[in-house]
C-alpha cells in the first residue's frame, strides 16, 4: 500500500483498510516510503526534512520495488509467507508510483488506484523556472502546519520520467489489470487523470464513486468510514477477487 505526497502509513484511513484488505484474505503492507520525512512516531510531525527535501518518484519506484523483492523472499516478516505473486495499492501519487513500479515486475499480478495522478512531469513552465532559480518549492502540511522543502532533484527526476516514458506511455509497457478508482469531487486531483489514463489502456477498470473527494470523505484523525469509503474498500475487493484463482 503506497501513500501520496505528505501522506504517510499511518495517515487517515490506511490502517483501516490495511485491516479490511486482511480480514477478507488479502493481507496488506502499510509502509513509508524513505522520502517521506516521517520519523519514527506514527503521527508525528515530519522529522526528516532532508530526506524529504531529496526524494524523487525514481527513488519511490526503487522503495516499491525494493519491499516487493524483499516479499518474495519471505524477509519482511516472519508470519507473512512468501508469495510469487502480489498486488499494489495506491493513492493519489502512490497509485501513479505503483504503476510506474509494476513495470517488468512480473510477480505484481494487478495494480489498484485510488485518485491516482496521470503524470509525473505535471508543473507549468513558469512554475519550474520559480523552483530552479529558488533551488527548491515549498509545501505546506495541513497536518503538521510545517513548511517543506522539495528539492530540484525532484523536479530533474519527473522530467526524466516525461521524456522517457510518462505515465499514460508506461502503462503500455504492462499488461496487467488496473483499476482507477476515482471520487467525483475530488478537488487534489481532479477525476480527468483517471479518465485519461482509461481512455489509454484497455485492460483498465475506471470506477467513479458519486459525491466522493480526495479522501473519500474521511477525516485525519480518522473518524471511522464513510460510505463513500467503504464502496471504495468494496469495489476494490471485488476487483481483486476477480483476479485471485
Amino acid at each position: 500500500m503506497a501513500h501520496g505526497l505528505l501522506g504517510f502509513k499511518d495517515w487517515a484511513f490506511f490502517p483501516w483498510l490495511a485491516c479490511y484488505f486482511a480480514e477478507q484474505g488479502f493481507p496488506a503492507v502499510r509502509f513509508n516510503f524513505s522520502g517521506s520525512g516521517m520519523g519514527p512516531r506514527t503521527d508525528g510531525p515530519f522529522e526528516e526534512m532532508e530526506a524529504f527535501q531529496t526524494d524523487t518518484i525514481s527513488k519511490q519506484v526503487e522503495d516499491c520495488r525494493f519491499l516487493l523483492a524483499a516479499l518474495a523472499q519471505g524477509k519482511l516478516e516472519p508470519d507473512l509467507p512468501a508469495s510469487p505473486k502480489y498486488f499494489l495499492w495506491g493513492h493519489s501519487r502512490g497509485g501513479g508510483v505503483c504503476l510506474l513500479a509494476a513495470m517488468g515486475q512480473p510477480r505484481v499480478s494487478a495494480v489498484a488506484t485510488w485518485a491516482t495522478i496521470s503524470r509525473v512531469n505535471r508543473y507549468m513552465y513558469e512554475v519550474k523556472q520559480a523552483w530552479r532559480k529558488q533551488g527548491f518549492s515549498i509545501l505546506e502540511s495541513s497536518r503538521t502546519g510545517q513548511r517543506l522543502k522539495v528539492g530540484v532533484d525532484f523536479l530533474d527526476d519527473a522530467e526524466k520520467w516525461g521524456k522517457r516514458g510518462d505515465l499514460p506511455t508506461a502503462l503500455h509497457n504492462l499488461s496487467i489489470p488496473v483499476l482507477l478508482l476515482h471520487g467525483s469531487e475530488d478537488d487534489s486531483v481532479p477525476v480527468e487523470e483517471s479518465e485519461s489514463l482509461a481512455a489509454v489502456y484497455p485492460k483498465s477498470q475506471l470506477v467513479i464513486l458519486a459525491q466522493a473527494n480526495h479522501k473519500f470523505n474521511s477525516t485525519h484523525p480518522f473518524k471511522g468510514p464513510t460510505p463513500e469509503l467503504r464502496e471504495a474498500a468494496q469495489k476494490t475487493l471485488e476487483f481483486f477477487l476477480g483476479l485471485s484463482p
